[in-house]
């Protein structure tokens, strides 16, 4: 648990949810045990911009979430942010309006896994994205960052090696950390789904529960 000032740090986690799975939970607890933060904001992503139409609606993906993390979990809170706007969700829009509602100088952390991270250059206005935030970077088998070009300078020019750095500063740096990678998909969770097979042990009993209650997937 880490402070700036008086400010407590705050750490986001977004993704589809589409639907959350052990994975993600996993994850979830892992980067509240090892950034400088007292909660994980888990955010189901509204309208993404690069995402197709197989989107269960955003208050199931908010609802499944929430069974999920239950009530009785500390480290880990469902917000729908993202889900208030029905423009698509640009990641920049998001912090823009967390970082207004934290002011100049809490820390603010984007976790991220290093599939999207590659990618980050051609996010809408990627290049600020710094100005507001810190980067978390999870490993993800089978993905590395570049070895050369503007996106590796970028990276060089800010990577801290000490999760501790993180709440010195409001923004500004990129960390990367090892975390339990399950080998679930919310891919395979839905074909599952559609094809009648069995779900359990991918996701909680009260997802799964969810999932069938409100016929999603079929």
């Amino acid at each position: 648990m880490g402070t700036l000032g008086n400010d407590m740090a705050v750490a986001l986690f977004g993704g589809t949810f589409n639907p959350v799975h052990l994975g993600h939970l996993r994850i979830a607890t892992e980067l509240a045990e090892i950034l400088p933060v007292s909660k994980i904001k888990m955010m189901p992503s509204g309208y993404p911009p690069h995402r197709g139409d197989d989107l269960a609606a955003a208050e199931h993906r908010l609802g499944m979430l929430k069974v999920a993390i239950g009530d009785n979990n500390p480290l880990l809170i469902a917000d729908d942010i993202e889900l208030q706007r029905a423009s698509p969700s640009y990641s920049i829009d998001t912090l823009s309006i967390l970082r207004a509602d934290l002011g100049p100088d809490t820390s603010l952390i984007l976790c991220l896994g290093m599939d999207a991270f590659i990618n980050i250059n051609t996010w809408h206005e990627w290049h600020k994205l710094l100005d507001l935030c810190h980067i978390a970077v999870c490993s993800r088998p089978g993905y590395s960052v570049p070895s050369s070009g503007p996106l590796y300078n970028w990276i060089e020019r800010n990577t801290c090696n000490k999760p501790s750095t993180l709440d010195k500063s409001p923004a500004g740096k990129i960390f990367f950390c090892e975390l339990t990678m399950l080998p679930i998909s919310s891919t395979s969770i839905r074909e599952k789904v559609a094809q009648g097979k069995s779900i359990q042990f991918m996701t909680p009993d009260n997802v799964l529960n969810y999932i069938k209650q409100n016929r999603l997937y079929e």
